[in-house]
């Protein structure tokens, strides 16, 4: 089930701004977010089968993930030794620039941000200091890769 927006926040306001290097710990604004509403409120106070949340305001695929480059390059030289015998020199960069292409938050359950408060060291806001959620840990990708091929032609 999907999470909703907390009151006042937008989508824009969900991202955190800046440098991705800077914002890797904390892609999403934990304070964009909050639990989808319970189905049963009041049967939850006596019975806790039901209680379940009801779907949240936030549809899928609403965020995109930090933007990626990944530039390859080639270089060719032609070399005629003889009428019927040429060489060929070839380099290729893969990710010339070698560019860090960050992966996506790989949690992405609002349930984890939130805590009971002055329960196991949980603020008095609610929301979890250690929550995986919004966070990137991992990268796509390869790094810069430099291949060289010659080829003999007769």
């Amino acid at each position: 089930l999907s999470g909703s927006l907390a009151g006042g926040s937008t989508l824009a306001s969900a991202v955190t701004t800046g440098d991705i290097h800077r914002r890797i710990d904390g892609y999403l604004n934990l304070t964009a977010f909050a639990t989808a509403p319970q189905l049963y409120p009041v049967q939850c106070l006596t019975d806790p089968n039901f209680c379940t949340t009801d779907f949240g305001n936030l549809g899928r695929n609403v965020f995109r993930g930090p933007r990626q480059q990944n530039w390859d390059f080639s270089l060719i030289k032609n070399l005629t030794l003889t009428e019927r015998q040429t060489l060929r020199f070839t380099i290729d960069f893969f990710n010339i620039w070698n560019h860090a292409n960050f992966g996506n938050p790989t949690v992405n359950d609002v349930e984890t941000i939130f805590c009971s408060p002055g329960v196991n060291g949980c603020p008095a806001s609610g929301i979890n200091p250690s929550t995986p959620f919004g966070k990137i840990t991992s990268t796509v990708g390869t790094p810069r890769l430099i291949q060289f091929s010659l080829r003999y032609a007769f």
